[in-house]
């Protein structure tokens, strides 16, 4: 067998360093500070620097009004429940959604490092299987602006795995009420939890320890009341279930169109494999490349091995979650589906480095590999926030949806100016406004209803104000002549003949580029259901 080829002594010093930053990572709370303190300085740049919302952030406010069983039957509602306290606490602000998304994701890779080092004894694989989220692309970067359900499912999975592989070694009755929680939180984040679980569950047939603390009464108890506790939103949704099937119908199909011809069980059946390599990039590659000697040298694994575990579990859970969504495309008849729906395979990084030799771990050349791997990836993270940083300028210069430093505070001053302070703001939000919820934020003795979520209900006011009614008016001009002509649902009744039409206008935040006007109708002394 050869050696592996000598680095360059500047790069064996610098990986050198490298590895030493990477085995004091390992422990839980160096690893932990490291995390905080990255999503806190994402938390400052969206704070200070970009000052408006993402559609999910705008959809996380809306819900941050009150409590309800379902505010979105798309999706459960705990992104909403933590909404609504987190508002209990901050107020109506976009504060509100940014500790949900930025504690949601720090949690997870605390969560996941927890996993590896259950999984493995070598303590340099807990930080790199955590780091490896940052090369999956829909994680690093797209989650610091979108998503926001699926950031509950992907915590609530990386919880379940480790309480799993915990209770393989100690099946205690603290682990498994932990587990019974994180079904829950999990059932009620995404409607695809369920399905993830079964097959994790079913999966733990492959190895005695997981078999033996899953196939239980103990681990079946656990599971079952994790899903008992979050039935009650399942019964209310089942109760409106045509709303329900429709919605789930226009997600997955009707509004689902794919960009080629999709015909025949063969397409059909490449769909899921074809998005969940596109979910995994760059990851699987950058695995490949710096782990490619260590996977040519992979013997049999010892039987006794927390590896084989890993491997074995996972690998047969893999495939389980390919033939389920298979199965569900096929049954459904989609046509397309949506690469973040992938987001159940974030424990993969766990059956990758399952899949490394333990004889090579203990090697200074493969702690040199692990050192670079896990540079590469704290690079693409730091990237991904100067790229945060840098979407201001980008917005800016190509202003399509300039959701991210739109004037909110400046249409605020204007709407208290023509004499809107207290009442119902109804909003007619598209895919490029939600100006009803940012309103909010500088107008806090208000509520809000949109037509983009008509689930969502606010209790009224204590002391009733005005309506105003507020739109897009770049975009949709014609809205104030709809106004006029029909009455309107979200009012219950029509606008009165006194309504007050306007525009508001303002330079987008930091440039002097004129924001997207908004339309709006003030009838001061409100009108039906709007006061």
């Amino acid at each position: 067998m050869t050696s592996d080829p000598p680095f360059p002594s500047r790069a064996r010093r610098l990986l050198d360093r490298l590895d030493r930053l990477v085995e004091r990572l390992g422990e839980p709370s160096a690893f932990a500070a490291a995390v905080v303190g990255y999503y806190t300085i994402a938390f400052l740049i969206r704070s200070l620097v970009l000052t408006g919302s993402s559609g999910d952030e705008a959809q996380l406010m809306l819900y941050g009004q009150g409590m309800a069983w379902f505010y979105d039957l798309g999706n459960p509602p705990m992104a909403g429940w933590l909404a609504t306290a987190a508002e209990t606490v901050l107020g109506p602000s976009l504060s509100v959604a940014l500790v949900i998304r930025y504690g949601l994701m720090a949690l997870f890779l605390v969560l996941m490092h927890a996993a590896a080092r259950e999984a493995f004894d070598d303590r340099r694989m807990a930080p790199a299987v955590a780091m490896s989220a940052f090369g999956l692309w829909f994680y690093g970067w797209e989650s610091l602006r979108n998503y926001m359900d699926s950031l509950v499912l992907i915590t609530a999975l990386a919880a379940t795995v480790w309480l799993m592989l915990r209770l393989a070694r100690t099946p205690t009755r603290l682990n498994y009420a932990g587990l019974a929680v994180a079904v829950a939180v999990g059932t009620l984040g995404k409607f695809s939890y369920p399905a993830v679980l079964l097959c994790l569950i079913v999966a733990a047939g492959v190895d005695a320890g997981l078999r033996r603390a899953l196939w239980s009464r103990a681990g079946l108890v656990a599971a079952a009341v994790g899903l008992a506790a979050a039935m009650p939103p399942y019964l209310w949704a089942s109760a409106h279930l045509e709303l329900w099937l429709s919605v789930a119908d226009d997600r997955l199909v009707t509004s689902a169109v794919s960009d080629r011809e999709i015909a025949g069980v063969v397409d059909r059946g490449w769909l899921v494999l074809d998005s969940a390599l596109n979910f995994t990039l760059p990851l699987l590659p950058l695995f490949a490349v710096a782990f490619l000697p260590d996977l040519v040298r992979r013997g049999p694994l010892p039987p006794t091995s927390a590896r084989r575990r890993v491997r074995r579990w996972l690998g047969v859970w893999l495939l389980l979650l390919w033939a389920v969504a298979t199965a569900v495309v096929l049954a459904v008849g989609m046509s397309k589906l949506r690469e973040h729906y992938m987001f159940v395979l974030t424990p993969l990084p766990l059956l990758l480095f399952a899949w490394l030799p333990e004889a090579a771990v203990d090697t200074a050349a493969h702690r040199r590999r692990t050192a670079a791997f896990c540079g590469v990836l704290g690079v693409l993270a730091m990237v991904a926030l100067a790229a945060l940083a840098g979407q201001r300028v980008v917005e800016a210069a190509g202003c399509t949806k300039c959701r991210l430093i739109m004037p909110w505070r400046a249409f605020a001053e204007q709407i208290r100016a023509v004499g809107f302070e207290r009442g119902t703001i109804v909003s007619y939000d598209s895919p490029y406004t939600d100006a009803g919820v940012n309103l909010r934020r500088f107008l806090p003795d208000t509520r809000v209803v949109s037509d983009k979520r008509p689930l969502v209900a606010p209790a009224a006011l204590d002391r009733p104000g005005g309506c105003l009614v507020v739109w897009n008016d770049a975009r949709y001009p014609q809205i104030a002549d709809q106004l006029r002509a029909a009455p309107v649902r979200e009012i219950g009744a029509p606008v009165p003949p006194e309504t007050v039409f306007g525009r508001l206008e303002a330079p987008l935040v930091g440039t002097a580029n004129p924001a997207p006007a908004l339309g709006y109708a003030l009838i001061e002394a409100g009108a039906g259901d709007c006061r």
